[in-house]
């Protein structure tokens, strides 16, 4: 066993007796320790619980679950990633109803979010209308970028047109909502 397994076990073995204090202690039921040893654990003086301690590694096993382990990594990593695109829409302007429709973001979080990145004030309100060129301009690299899927599309936009999230949201809206209603009476 290694010193970080022994460590381990005698975290767990101590925590399981600082808990012998408290009545149904979620330790006991975690681990599966009959009341009979309970009343044992209970018995043992301090220097007696330090002997038992000393010994955890020979009756407590630690073990890591390596695929689990890696499984829950690329969750989070992915958790992570999806984030920081999240970020990339907040900080290019990006509206509640935009980040609601393609993240299910809830206007409570949109807020906190926006608050904790210093964005309270910038993008607030109705964005400027942009003029019919520009608004035909913008129609014209949302359909030439067809391919990507959504989210992607729109950074590509606001990349390519150098305009914030807002205003693009705000020109091409209708036009993707329209499409949206045909999309689904196609499906019926």
């Amino acid at each position: 066993m290694t010193k970080f397994e022994e460590k381990v076990c005698r975290a767990a073995i101590k925590n399981i007796l600082g808990s012998l204090s408290k009545c149904h202690s979620e330790d006991f039921t975690d681990f599966a320790i009959p009341d009979r040893l309970i009343d044992k654990l209970s018995e043992l003086s301090f220097t007696q619980q330090g002997m038992f301690l000393d010994r955890a590694q020979t009756y407590f096993s630690f073990a890591i679950n390596v695929p689990e382990m890696d499984k829950q990594l690329e969750i989070i990593d992915q958790l992570r990633q999806e984030k920081e695109i999240e970020d990339i829409y907040l900080v290019q302007g990006a509206p509640l109803k935009l980040m609601r429709r393609l993240f299910g973001m809830h206007a409570s979080e949109f807020s906190r979010r926006r608050d904790a990145m210093c964005l309270k004030h910038s993008g607030s309100g109705r964005p400027i209308r942009c003029d019919e060129k520009t608004d035909h301009y913008l129609w014209h690299l949302w359909a030439s970028h067809a391919k990507l899927c959504e989210s992607e599309r729109f950074l590509k936009v606001a990349e390519e047109s150098s305009l914030n999230l807002h205003n693009i949201w705000n020109s091409l809206r209708e036009y993707i909502e329209a499409n949206d209603s045909k999309a689904k009476q196609t499906i019926k």
